[in-house]
């Protein structure tokens, strides 16, 4: 329930033939297979049939089908308007058809059977804002075949309340009977506010809560066979907690009521119903201490967070979990802990990830939740809510939004439903999370005589793995092999799992590692695959596979270690291309290897608003990044209404083109830099000028990174008094107060900040550290608004730790070392920050910067707010509010 606004489509995306990857309409299903293949989904024994879009009538489409990273798997030709049965294995895949005119693309995948649902795996839907685009017959389905065992959804109370005292559950009734037929249940959630009683607002009143309490009891009365309900959403941020004119104002008290007041009626009518609350936004663990001070635990059987942290990977998942237990078990009692929401966007937008990394990070999640102790996991969402790649809130779903009556599978559908096949019949809290090397992260799943081992890592890494018996490797979409005992993998992002009956541990070498090099489009994917024989006593010959083909053979001596270069092909496209190979010796898999690559064009165009010699001007630079000489035919430009061009311009080997173009208030642009092959390098956007008199000026200085403020004395860029303040209850300066400044060398940005805050406050860690008294700030390249991305990075004192955090940036997760510095005496907070330039993304010598901070406020009851100086942070996510700095030679 990230968002509570539905979205329609407008005729101009809701198109059939379907685009965007999408081929044809599908006709109405009248079974769950038809259902199924409708939506490019197969189950095993059925093969894939795919319809060939009928864009070119009569004329034949060259089909090509490749698997996640790029790997071709079948190929062939077929009419225009036909249907093709495409023989691979099961998997995710992409499908191109390619026409003399066109081309068209789409997706499916092949799961291989479940013997049912996987109790507590769990979606989020939005069926309760109606069928159009959240069609229950198309998605019950295809839920159901993911072997997902519950979705989390409601009919909210405004909309089953219309008149107060009379009921109109039908919209529920209709999508749960279509869950029901598919054999699937749900979790309702108790939500949020109605016009008939306290005004509209966040219930507040005695009698808001008990018309809340009613409506929950009816809701149960509609459905006497559910198991548990949640008692509201995120009723700690402002977009559920302070609706309307309510006191309430997301205050952990007001809930608490409301919680009281909810389960208290319904235990008196369904003594089976269990309670999952509060579902907070975050982890917010003073927030929820309040609830629990108050007696909260006694009204709630699993308690439920939604730690959400994108574009960061899960690692940190684990640990809030751990803060979330040792609250509860100092309370003297035992609950399940649910994470009700968690997700990563996948999409264009600045804090989306791709659609690969969300298969990784939804599986990597949940596993490693489960591992931490949580019993339900819900994946948030389902379907995309919408078509536009670059809006956040749309691109959460595992399957495309629903068109013409069917979907589409995205990766993380099915490495979702991969991974519940690797847990069916699994006891959950039997899996338990370690690290068994560097970088590596192992969940270990038992399951009566068979051991799994799920493994992933941030980056590629060689693992060996000795088991006592031949084993099944699976890779994250669900293609499987059968393998050696003594087996080398690549473990990356994307989970693998070994499973075997036998005894499993961790091989003392690697015998087979394969690593990619950098590439440049046009060129050959280059590997070296290195054999390690050094503990060998006889020969290894071995032979390397890929895309069923022998592409390498050596033969290794005993005690020897040897390295090969291996090609795999010329690349044709950029962006992350993934080879993946197979070791055989004697005939038996010993290897299962990956080679990432990411692949770039061999020349980059940069175009950048700058201040030089005092003027606005725009610089584009064209770099040679490829270890050859380049011939550029054109560079061709607009700027404004004022045109230019250079020809045949030549960039030597690591060098650059660079010229300066004037600007003019508001002045548009575009650029293109046509390579020697005729692509097009593009750049366009919108130059911002700020006045002169309006550009913070960052001195050049360095200083030391050690929470001292070095630069007393002088004045400050900026302070509180000039910020927004956003703290309930402020009692003024002596409350929350703070001056800064920022300065820079050639290597670093700095900050300093002195912070006055009469009472320090600090027990949320990781990326959570916002809800504790703590700094935000954010840093963009150029002008307000100018940059398509931009850095948010935060510190506070914990204890006597400093933890820092990267919510966005070209890096996530905690800054590197030494790069923050915080020290407390008396009611005085001082922090110092340098960033490298090279970790912000940002080239400095284009001297214009923008910058927007804030400071959080927590007394120890939760987070009461903060002051931000310019905007963009706390109030939502906006460059376009941050202020401009010009960097000082």
């Amino acid at each position: 329930m990230k968002r509570r606004t539905f979205l329609s489509v407008s005729a101009a995306t809701a198109v059939v033939p379907f685009t965007a990857g999408r081929a044809v309409a599908a006709p109405a299903a009248s079974t769950p297979r038809q259902a199924l293949a409708a939506s490019n989904v197969f189950v095993v024994p059925d093969v894939p049939r795919l319809v060939v879009p009928n864009v070119e009538p009569g004329e034949n489409a060259g089909i090509t089908v490749t698997v996640p990273g790029g790997d071709r798997a079948w190929s062939g030709t077929a009419r225009a308007g036909t249907t093709v049965v495409v023989p691979v294995g099961t998997g995710y895949f992409d499908v191109s058809y390619e026409f003399a005119g066109q081309s068209v693309t789409d997706t499916f995948c092949v799961l291989s059977k479940i013997a049912g649902v996987v109790p507590g795996l769990g979606v989020n839907t939005h069926f309760g804002f109606g069928p159009d685009p959240w069609d229950p017959n198309v998605l019950a389905p295809m839920v159901a075949a993911a072997g997902i065992a519950t979705v989390r959804d409601t009919e909210e109370w405004w909309g089953a309340e219309p008149t107060k005292g009379t009921y109109d559950f039908t919209l529920y009734n209709t999508y749960r009977d279509a869950l029901r037929q598919h054999g699937l249940t749900d979790l309702p959630v108790l939500s949020f506010n109605n016009a008939n009683y306290d005004g509209g607002a966040t219930p507040y009143t005695d009698a808001g809560r008990s018309g809340f309490a009613s409506y929950a009891v009816e809701l149960v009365r509609q459905n006497p066979d559910v198991a548990a309900v949640e008692v509201f959403n995120e009723f700690n941020i402002p977009t559920f907690g302070a609706r309307g004119n309510s006191p309430a104002n997301c205050r952990p008290d007001y809930y608490f009521l409301l919680l009281k007041a909810t389960v208290t009626e319904l235990r008196k009518h369904y003594p089976h119903l269990r309670y999952v609350a509060p579902a907070t936004a975050g982890v917010p663990l003073d927030w929820m201490k309040v609830v629990f001070d108050s007696g909260g635990l006694d009204y709630i059987d699993g308690v439920s967070i939604h730690p959400y942290n994108y574009p960061a990977s899960p690692d940190s998942l684990a640990q809030q979990i751990r803060s979330v237990a040792t609250l509860i078990e100092s309370y003297g009692v035992q609950r399940d802990i649910w994470i009700s929401e968690l997700g990563w966007p996948a999409g264009t937008a600045h804090l989306a990830v791709d659609t690969r990394s969300q298969a990784a990070y939804a599986v990597q999640g949940a596993a490693a939740a489960y591992a931490a102790g949580v019993t339900d996991f819900f994946w948030y969402d389902f379907m995309n809510d919408g078509t536009n790649p670059g809006e956040t809130e749309q691109n959460f779903g595992m399957v495309t939004m629903v068109q013409g009556g069917a979907s589409r599978p995205k990766p993380a559908y099915v490495s979702y439903a991969n991974l519940a096949r690797q847990l069916s019949g699994v006891k959950k809290s039997g899996l338990k999370q370690d690290s068994p090397a560097a970088g590596v992260s192992r969940v270990v799943i038992p399951n009566g005589p068979m051991t799994t081992w799920m493994l992933w890592a941030d980056s590629s890494t060689a693992f060996g793995i000795d088991a006592s018996r031949s084993a099944t490797f699976t890779d994250a979409y669900g293609e499987t092999a059968h393998v050696d005992g003594e087996l080398s993998v690549t473990v990356g992002k994307e989970p693998v799992y070994v499973s075997t009956t036998g005894a499993i541990a961790v091989a003392p070498t690697v015998r087979h590692q394969l690593t990619a090099r950098e590439t440049k489009r046009g060129e050959d994917l280059v590997g070296l695959w290195i054999v390690d024989n050094t503990a060998g006593t006889s020969t290894a010959a071995a032979k390397l596979s890929a895309g069923g083909q022998v592409v390498a053979s050596v033969k290794v001596p005993a005690g020897a270690k040897r390295s090969t270069e291996v090609s795999f092909g010329t690349v044709s496209a950029v962006g992350w291309r993934t080879v993946h190979a197979s070791v055989t010796e004697a005939g038996a898999v010993v290897g299962k290897l990956v080679a990432d690559y990411q692949v770039t064009e061999p020349l980059e165009l940069a175009v950048q608003h700058v201040l030089r010699d005092g003027t606005d001007q725009l610089r584009i630079r064209v770099a040679n990044s490829s270890s050859a000489a380049q011939s550029v035919p054109t560079i061709a430009w607009t700027v404004g209404s004022a045109q230019g061009s250079a020809s045949d311009v030549a960039i030597a080997a690591g060098a650059v083109d660079e010229r300066f173009i004037p600007l003019s208030s508001g002045t548009t642009y575009s650029v293109t830099a046509t390579m020697s092959d005729g692509t097009p390098l593009t750049a366009s956007g919108t130059a911002v000028l700020v006045a002169a008199s309006d550009l913070h000026h960052v001195a050049n200085k360095t200083i030391a990174i050690n929470g001292v403020n070095q630069l007393t004395g002088t004045t400050p860029t900026g302070t509180s008094s000039e910020g927004t303040v956003q703290v309930t209850g402020y009692n003024g300066p002596q409350d929350l107060s703070f001056d800064f400044w920022v300065t820079h060398d050639a290597d670093r940005l700095y900050l300093t900040i002195e912070v006055t805050d009469d009472v320090h406050h600090a027990t949320a860690g990781g990326d959570q550290i916002w809800q504790n008294d703590s700094l935000q700030f954010a840093v963009s390249s150029g002008t307000p608004g100018e940059a398509a991305g931009w850095n948010e990075i935060g510190a506070s004192l914990v204890g006597a730790d400093i933890d820092t955090w990267r919510w966005s940036g070209p890096g996530t997760g905690p800054l590197p070392a030494g790069d923050a510095a915080i020290t407390r005496a008396g009611t005085t907070t001082t922090y110092t920050a340098g960033v490298a330039w090279t970790d912000l993304g940002i080239d400095p010598t284009g001297n214009l910067i923008s910058v927007s901070l804030l400071v959080n406020d927590n007394d120890g009851q939760g987070r009461k707010g903060y002051i931000e100086w310019a905007s963009g942070i706390g109030n939502g996510k906006d460059s376009a509010l941050f202020k401009a700095f010009v960097l000082d030679a």
